[in-house]
């Protein structure tokens, strides 16, 4: 039996960009569950969920990516469980590909390339590709997935199994999947592609930003300990 979905978005003050981040997910092909995950907005994020989403949760214990999406995945119903973030939105098929790759029930998590959201530079894109395709695909090869938060899936009761997202602030996706990887089998499906805002690439500068791509990335893969200074780019 084909396996149900269900989506689950953290926001902390997203009221400019949630709105297309949802309306893309409602416009795939595949009938989903959308839940939202609030951390305790000051703006109107929870009123634009509230439009789009089927369930809208908000707590201040949701004060994490980590924190958001496990709790929205208890609450989840679907088999399948896709995390996205506010500023993320999702190309035609996504849901498709995320569901055909789950019917090999051999499959616990799937991820995708991710692209900057247009307009981009041609510097925004690259980057892009190397550290959200290329490097995801070659951590894929040695054995330590490194799939990240904003574009991935999960087979909800292995999720739940494993403990969920582990309880940091930073790299928490890495962590994550690097566990998974080890013990389930992972997929990178080149239909599951979503776009993402690239404004933390240009709040933080590229030297940063790189910085914590890779090093940090590398850093984690290897079992140490990652950074703990991610500031919110809103």
């Amino acid at each position: 039996m084909r396996p149900t979905l269900s989506v689950v978005i953290p926001t902390y003050n997203e009221e400019l960009i949630l709105a297309r981040c949802l309306a893309a997910l409602r416009n795939q092909d595949v009938q989903m569950e959308i839940l939202v995950v609030d951390g305790g907005s000051s703006d109107s994020t929870v009123d634009v969920a509230a439009k789009w989403a089927d369930e809208v949760i908000v707590s201040r214990e949701a004060d994490s990516p980590a924190a958001a999406r496990n709790m929205g995945a208890e609450a989840a119903s679907g088999d399948v469980i896709a995390f996205v973030d506010a500023d993320t939105v999702v190309a035609e098929g996504w849901a498709q590909a995320i569901l055909g790759d789950f019917s090999d029930e051999s499959v616990v998590g799937v991820t995708g390339p991710v692209l900057p959201l247009s307009p981009a530079s041609f510097w925004e894109v690259l980057g892009h590709l190397l550290s959200y395709d290329i490097f995801v695909r070659l951590t894929m090869l040695v054995g330590r997935a490194h799939m990240l938060g904003l574009n991935v899936a999960y087979r909800r009761d292995f999720f739940l199994d494993v403990g969920g997202f582990p309880p940091f602030d930073l790299s928490e996706d890495v962590m994550l999947s690097s566990i998974v990887s080890k013990i389930g089998k992972v997929l990178f499906d080149r239909r599951m592609v979503a776009y993402t805002s690239p404004r933390r690439l240009r709040k933080m500068g590229v030297g940063w930003s790189s910085y914590y791509l890779f090093f940090n990335g590398l850093k984690t893969l290897a079992g140490l300990k990652p950074e703990d200074y991610y500031p919110k780019v809103r």
